[in-house]
């Protein structure tokens, strides 16, 4: 089943009276329980096709269709609540609440889902993601692969079906940023999920079930042979 499909996405911003295409009619597919990556150099628009593909932004035209749903033709507060409820998010940013601890932080998604999740669960993807022991710091008081840490474990805590993840192994040494990658792809596969990737990294799209090389503002899937 197809959880993930753009169909001739296209995203234009403009400036004053000049208009710049980011997206040229793009088009990819992610099965249930594969992990994908879209690989491409920077600025090229890999992050803005991530933002529309998990619901942040949306395109100036086409689709994006998540778990069978025309995404953008839902009104606001069914798109909230399927957001809510169907997608994690990790951002090369972090984008942690300064004035929240790394516990509280990892919770947030959960203020806002219907869906019950146990102290016992927050705990074991605390301890998936090697970030148990900082649970009470501050993000000030985090190491930026600790904030990254968080920032990935926010995003599974919710037990989304649909992981998206821009640059996640950015602030991870290699040995971390290894197992980080290993275990959103056991996740796909081991609990039915959908993971789309953003990397520059060959490396890392090189262990996913998919890649997709983003050029010339499109995309193109790349047959096996060539990894």
């Amino acid at each position: 089943m197809l959880m993930i499909k753009a169909e001739n996405i296209v995203k234009k911003i403009k400036s004053g009276n000049s208009e710049t295409e980011l997206l040229s009619g793009v088009s990819l597919e992610v099965e249930n329980g594969k992990a994908a990556a879209i690989i491409g150099k920077s600025g090229c628009g890999k992050t803005t096709l991530m933002s529309i593909l998990s619901g942040i932004d949306a395109p100036t035209s086409g689709k994006a269709i998540l778990n069978g749903s025309d995404y953008y033709s839902l009104d606001v507060k069914k798109q909230e609540e399927f957001r809510n409820n169907n997608i994690g998010v990790i951002f090369q940013n972090y984008h942690l609440i300064p004035e929240l601890t790394c516990e509280e932080n990892i919770r947030m998604p959960l203020v806002f889902s219907k869906k019950k999740i146990s102290d016992d669960e927050v705990i074991n993807v605390m301890k998936m993601t090697g970030i148990d022991r900082q649970r009470k710091l501050f993000p000030r008081q985090m190491s930026g692969g600790e904030q990254q840490r968080t920032a990935i474990a926010r995003a599974l805590v919710n037990k989304p079906s649909l992981i998206f993840a821009d640059e996640p192994t950015g602030a991870l040494d290699a040995e971390m940023g290894n197992k980080v990658i290993k275990f959103l792809i056991a996740s796909a596969h081991k609990l039915n999920l959908t993971v789309l990737i953003v990397t520059h990294d060959m490396d890392i799209a090189g262990q996913c079930d998919i890649i997709y090389k983003m050029q010339d503002k499109k995309v193109q899937k790349l047959p096996s042979q060539q990894r």
